[in-house]
């Protein structure tokens, strides 16, 4: 439970990912000391806190062998606000499994949520002479079509950790871009109702008083939501509008969330919250208890 708890310390999350030996500890490293390193490889991930301009980033540094690509970027990408994916430039044969895993980041995972994301796609180790050229590695991984996603920060660097060739002019560029994103998402929800599928509740927090009756105001939110299902398909979540407030509402495992927020600029925080509550409680796996999910819940919004 501790690496989900890590998620909501304070600071801006960001996710490392690449494939091995990419030089993703190698820049964590750097952004903590200015130095370069050739570290081990990283089991599991890595958490550091590292502060970069005014920012502070909660970073979370994940390893890039095949088992962690399937069981672990996903829940880190979908709760981080920042994503910074490393290529080895020099490294041509390994390009179709780095191309197989950035969509999969893409069109999976981030096109399935209320997504607002920042992506930073460093082509690392230019300095070496096997480096592929800037334009190639866009063409193989079929950049451009990033263009296609309005709600998607991103950008493409070729870069050096070691020679720190135009690293700073990236992460520039990546902290502007994130501090934007959390400057339009930075407010507390308006209320969080987590209840089980068939309507009872499990926590409220509402410090507005928006709902008078919790059971009834379920009840009203399902009603919303089968509609929307008979009209455009059962979805994971989707978004209401109840004037003048917004809900994203999620439904995962037989539990729903719904996160009121006061405008459409928040949602992608509301999304992040409805995200990690259902991690809590898909990590717990037995009966809720509901005391420990208040507690983890306002651990968060505090």
């Amino acid at each position: 439970m501790e690496e989900l708890l890590n998620l909501t310390k304070k600071g801006i999350p960001i996710t490392i990912i690449g494939l091995p030996y990419a030089g993703k500890t190698t820049l964590v490293n750097w952004l903590k000391d200015k130095r370069f390193t050739r570290p081990k490889p990283t089991i599991g991930f890595d958490f550091e806190q590292v502060q970069v301009g005014d920012v502070f980033f909660n970073i979370f540094d994940i390893s890039g062998q095949k088992s962690y690509r399937a069981s672990m970027w996903k829940s880190y990408v979908m709760t981080s606000v920042g994503i910074i994916f490393v290529l080895d430039s020099t490294n041509s044969k390994d390009l179709d499994e780095a191309l197989k895993w950035f969509w999969v980041m893409i069109d999976d995972w981030l096109e399935s949520v209320f997504s607002d994301k920042v992506i930073l796609f460093l082509a690392n180790k230019t300095d070496l002479k096997d480096s592929m050229d800037l334009d190639d590695i866009i063409e193989q991984l079929n950049l451009t079509r990033m263009s296609l996603y309005s709600d998607i920060s991103f950008q493409i660097f070729k870069t050096s950790i070691r020679t720190e060739a135009n690293l700073n002019y990236a992460l520039q560029w990546f902290t502007s871009k994130v501090k934007q994103s959390v400057q339009l998402q930075d407010q507390k929800p308006l209320a969080v109702i987590v209840s089980d599928s068939i309507g009872t509740p499990l926590y409220m927090f509402d410090p507005l008083n928006l709902v008078d009756d919790t059971g009834m105001f379920i009840g009203y939110l399902k009603a919303l939501s089968g509609f929307a299902n008979e009209i455009f398909g059962h979805e994971k979540f989707k978004v209401i509008k109840i004037d003048p407030h917004f809900f994203f509402i999620s439904e995962e495992d037989n539990y729903v969330v719904s996160v009121a927020v006061s405008d459409d600029m928040s949602l992608p925080e509301a999304g992040r919250l409805a995200y990690l509550i259902h991690k809590y409680i898909s990590k717990i796996k037995k009966e809720i208890n509901t005391d420990k999910l208040k507690e983890f819940i306002e651990g968060y919004l505090d």
